[in-house]
């Protein structure tokens, strides 16, 4: 298949910075400062790093197996209790409500590997870095890089059957320069490089950051089971309303985001505005 021409970019201001992954120069990411919105911009386009989230009953601190799961039970069964008005019904919303908070925790608790990521990913950077230097010093060592050569084609030629020919012995010195320049150090350097930089950006990028995609996409899901779990138990729609001065108190689904948020979450886990906006737009989905 052809290789599309690349369109020009139009006469206009200048767009935000893209990484054309295949094939791209290293150099985009590295002329960005890091402390510009331009940068912070730049990397919210990134892919978020998805490692498999941890299953909610291997968190100890939730107690799943026995009072944690009963102390869930008896909070949720508590607040229900005047919209829901048979144990069958109940039983159903305390299930479907329990598996809603198993994959959120589940799914938020990977920022644990994200944090473990970014270690890793910071370290193999700064090695990568390392590494890049001093092939680069060996590199503008004329001799060195020569001995390495000769040393690679010296092995290569012990390794293989004794030539027949002068003709064989020139093939297989051709062949084995070919091999070599594979990886040379000024080679390596350059392909290093471009390692170095990805593993940079995917060490900015690997953990979450304000307004992040992925955790809001964590928490939206989680609402939208809830008010899914509201309207089968209830067989009334949800409504997510804050007080007002007319209105004392919020609607009842909100009151239960709020509870589940303040009562039953671990702190690290919990919404700042106990999942409003995210309750918000749960009620208009399940409201078509």
């Amino acid at each position: 298949m052809a290789k599309k021409d690349t369109p020009k970019e139009p006469i206009g201001p200048k767009k935000e910075p893209r990484i054309i992954w295949q094939g791209y120069n290293s150099s985009l990411a590295r002329s960005l400062s890091p402390t510009s919105q331009e940068y912070a911009d730049y990397l919210a386009r990134l892919p978020q790093f998805e490692p498999r989230p941890i299953p909610f009953a291997d968190l100890q601190e939730y107690d799943v197996q026995e009072r944690g799961e009963q102390r869930i039970d008896d909070a949720l069964s508590a607040f229900m209790a005047p919209y829901i008005h048979d144990a069958i019904s109940l039983e159903l919303f305390l299930k479907d409500a329990k598996r809603a908070i198993a994959a959120y925790v589940g799914a938020r608790e990977t920022e644990y590997d994200r944090r473990k990521a970014k270690k890793l990913l910071s370290a193999t950077s700064i090695a990568l870095e390392t590494t890049e230097r001093k092939l680069q010093e060996i590199a503008r060592w004329p001799e060195l890089p020569n001995y390495l050569k000769r040393l690679h084609r010296d092995a290569t030629l012990a390794e293989q059957p004794q030539p027949s020919s002068r003709k064989q012995v020139k093939q297989e010195l051709r062949r084995s320069d070919r091999r070599y320049s594979d990886f040379a150090p000024d080679q390596m350097r350059l392909r290093l490089n471009r390692l170095e930089t990805v593993v940079r950006l995917a060490a900015e990028r690997v953990t979450f950051g304000p307004g992040d995609v992925q955790r809001d996409q964590i928490a939206q899901d989680f609402a939208d089971q809830l008010a899914s779990a509201w309207l089968r138990a209830t067989k009334t729609l949800p409504t997510c309303s804050r007080p007002t001065p007319r209105l004392k108190n919020p609607s009842p689904f909100a009151r239960l985001l709020e509870t589940i948020n303040q009562r039953l979450l671990k702190e690290r886990h919990r919404s700042s505005n106990n999942f409003f906006e995210y309750g918000v737009k749960s009620v208009k989905r399940v409201s078509r």
